[in-house]
């Protein structure tokens, strides 16, 4: 049995929608809804292999972080790897992002405020009070802690070899995100343009030729608005398939299977041909994060082209990276008994959780993501709101057991299944925080093989030595396995209160939290009123 929403959960902000039913009408003829069914997509009723693929994702993604110092540091081996999961893993990332995102209200804006803007400036502020002591030039380690122990000179913000996460620190410092913080003002913007875009005709087109274009400007990473420009096409895709209640299916036969395979291997054959036969070793082409002069130099005139040509291989990709993940119904998954009752006592937050104080007479209440409301889910691939809840629907797992025609038992494919989907729903709290880990294994000396790799002699331990290869295999790992630990429940429930800040509503908005409800309710009261005084009138 397939797992979909109940149909309360259905209608919630951030729920995924149905797949098509006997209800929804047939896609009108020529239209892209009747092109997209045409290519195979089908309804997405399975939350779970969202999550799946979300953690997934967020592994790759943070395992090609930690390895990055050492693809600008010329390892070809870094390189390859780098630039294969970088390929698909932001799109498919943002694509998630979009086929979650819903309309607008009072209530989502107040969210986009307190659990994406204000997280964004606490998490900068943070790492820029590590980025600037450590890194800038009146940092006390640059003479004799490091670079490798004083041998080199580190330039201004400079992280490794030919590496510079933070180029500026001044007034501009709070608009040029630190780590991966870009992924809160991108959601900010996505969340805010969203509504205008969904306007044009043949939307995804358009913002595909600005995506394109965008690399001639020089705004690199000023409020990560040239990755906005260059990732809306696929957020928008995203949303688009799930207007249409309809997403990529899973590749249930061989030749499918097949060919999503092909495609994965070509990109990865693709990835190591260009390092190891063409000496293409920059990463920059897949990071979406500058123009066309820094990416190619004289060869910026090209760029626009070649864009096009990484949106074409990426959304392939994406699409074949979506085939390959099976559905939670392969796992003959055991669905919550109740899910209108939810878990009772075995949420992970109960009511003595929340905190509710006073400072020098401003009052504090404390409470994020009740795990038994799934409107409070803001509607993003990685959700502030999920990072230390769970939600009310979610399948158990200590339901997950065999029938006895089968063996009996723990159904260890459900509970794996689970509990991979439960970490991809924290996947904000390993995004936000790899980079924090990452300057303390640089302040262990971890990456001065990067600087000590391009003056070296020994062979072993140039670029593309036997070691610096073992060390980029081992730091893949870690990397992977950083992530993983970032997700677990103690993780997030610490390092939670970041990225969900114990503020008071009525600090920052004109209305309380129960104040603004009413009006909203009483508002949507009044305009059905109207509507149907209308219609009696007519």
């Amino acid at each position: 049995m397939g797992v979909t929403f109940d149909a309360a959960a259905s209608k919630s902000y951030g729920a995924i929608p149905k797949g098509p039913d006997d209800k929804h009408p047939e896609a009108e003829a020529g239209s892209f809804e009747e092109f997209l069914r045409g290519l195979g997509l089908k309804g997405e009723s399975d939350p779970y292999r969202l999550d799946l693929a979300k953690f997934i994702l967020v592994t790759l993604y943070i395992a090609a972080n930690f390895i990055r110092p050492f693809a600008q540091a010329d390892s070809k081996l870094a390189c390859s790897l780098h630039n294969f999961v970088s390929i698909f893993t932001i799109p498919a990332f943002t694509m998630i992002t979009g086929y979650l995102s819903a309309d607008m209200n009072r209530v989502r804006r107040r969210l986009l405020v307190a659990y994406l803007v204000i997280p964004y400036l606490v998490l900068q502020s943070l790492y820029l009070a590590l980025v600037v002591p450590l890194y800038w030039r009146t940092s006390f380690r640059n003479n004799h802690l490091a670079p490798a122990m004083g041998e080199f000179h580190r330039n201004n913000g400079q992280f490794s070899y030919n590496f510079t996460p933070q180029p500026n620190w001044g007034p501009l410092s709070f608009a040029t995100p630190a780590g991966d913080t870009w992924y809160l003002l991108t959601l900010v913007a996505f969340s805010m343009w969203r509504p205008y875009a969904v306007e044009f005709k043949n939307t995804i087109l358009v913002h595909v030729l600005l995506g394109c274009l965008m690399g001639y400007t020089t705004i690199d990473r000023f409020m990560s608005l040239h990755r906005t420009v260059v990732l809306m096409p696929y957020f928008l895709a995203g949303h688009m398939l799930r207007r249409y209640k309809i997403f990529v299916p899973y590749a249930k036969t061989w030749p499918q299977f097949a060919c999503a395979v092909f495609v994965m291997a070509f990109g990865l054959g693709g990835s190591v041909l260009s390092v190891y036969a063409f000496d293409h070793r920059s990463s920059q082409v897949w990071m979406y994060e500058q123009g066309y002069f820094v990416v190619w130099g004289a060869d910026y005139e090209w760029g626009g082209i070649i864009q096009l040509f990484v949106y074409i291989v990426s959304s392939g990709m994406t699409a074949a990276f979506f085939a390959l993940l099976p559905p939670a119904a392969n796992t003959n998954m055991v669905e919550l008994e109740n899910p209108e009752e939810g878990h009772g006592n075995s949420t992970m937050r109960k009511k003595e959780d929340e905190l509710h104080t006073t400072v020098y007479g401003y009052k504090i209440d404390y409470v994020v993501g009740d795990p038994d409301d799934v409107e409070t889910e803001y509607g993003a691939a990685a959700d502030p709101l999920l990072v230390r809840s769970r939600r009310k629907w979610e399948a158990a797992e200590r339901d997950q057991v065999l029938d006895e025609s089968e063996g009996g038992g723990n159904n260890w494919h459900a509970i794996v299944y689970l509990r991979l989907a439960k970490w991809g729903t924290r996947c904000l709290c390993p995004l936000m925080f790899n980079f924090l880990v990452m300057i303390i294994l640089e302040c262990t000396t971890y990456y001065d093989t990067t600087w000590w790799s391009t003056t070296t002699e020994t062979t072993v331990w140039k670029p593309d030595g036997l070691f610096m290869d073992l060390q980029v295999v081992f730091t893949f790992l870690l990397g992977a396995t950083v992530a993983l630990l970032l997700s677990l429940r103690p993780t997030t429930m610490v390092l939670g209160w970041l990225l969900a800040p114990p503020l008071n509503n009525e600090w920052f908005f004109e209305q309380g939290d129960e104040e603004m409800k009413l009006s909203e309710k009483t508002h949507r009261r009044l305009k059905i009123q109207k509507l149907q005084e209308e219609e009696n009138a007519a």
